[in-house]
């Protein structure tokens, strides 16, 4: 039996590299976009891997979201459920011109949806599993590296916040709780300077997520595997 992978914000960029890493590793992966687009990469991949692929169109902020991905995966129970899904918020990043709109857009999408979905879900993640979150060195309060986008790291403080209460909820992890620093990499937020290209995070990603199978631990980590403060 082929180990499963549920990947949240496949479309492009780092989500994309992450699909295209386990699918090389022989996953069978199941891919969550907002929407699929003709000629897209991920539609590409989904032509050359139609057994190992499943790309489930779904808004992930949505309240009933985990229903439309539980149908979709059909009682499948999954190795790891990886939250990648994320945005940047206002270009500006400055508090005192933030709109109430945009950052309450930013908290859902970034910190709320995802850990709304991992505990809605978490039942189809097998003993000894891994959960993890897409995160930033700029959520740890100790490192203090969110000076440039302070609403952006912000956000994901707030995740890395929501998964450590939800640690403490629990007398012991059936799985692993990760979140994850991918590093600069060369995408479409960390830009053209960034020194990490998307198969160099997404391939020590993967590798950091394999690692983690059946250690049941709360762990904030970089792609290489090292721990990060909170």
């Amino acid at each position: 039996m082929k180990r499963q992978i549920l990947i949240c914000g496949a479309s492009r960029g780092l989500g994309l590299g992450l699909v295209r890493a386990f699918l090389d590793a022989g996953w069978q992966v199941h891919a969550v976009v907002r929407e699929l687009r003709p000629a897209s990469p991920l539609e590409a991949l989904n032509t050359q891997y139609p057994e190992a692929l499943q790309v489930i169109v779904c808004d992930l902020d949505r309240l009933d979201a985990s229903c439309t991905l539980g149908t979709a995966l059909a009682g499948k129970r999954l190795d790891c459920a990886l939250f990648n899904a994320g945005v940047y918020g206002p270009v500006h990043q400055d508090p005192r011109q933030a709109e109430a709109d945009d950052i309450a857009q930013l908290f859902v999408s970034n910190a709320i949806a995802p850990i709304r979905l991992a505990q809605q879900l978490a039942e189809q993640v097998v003993d000894g599993g891994v959960i993890a979150f897409m995160s930033s060195q700029m959520a740890s309060l100790e490192l203090a590296r969110a000076a440039e986008m302070p609403l952006y790291g912000a956000s994901k403080a707030a995740l890395n916040s929501l998964l450590r209460s939800w640690q403490a909820q629990m007398p012991q992890l059936p799985w692993s709780l990760l979140a994850l620093h991918p590093g600069w990499v060369r995408t479409d937020m960390g830009g053209d300077a960034a020194p990490l290209s998307v198969e160099q995070s997404a391939s020590g990603l993967r590798d950091v997520i394999i690692a983690q199978l059946g250690r049941g631990q709360c762990a904030f980590l970089d792609y290489q595997g090292q721990a990060l403060p909170w």
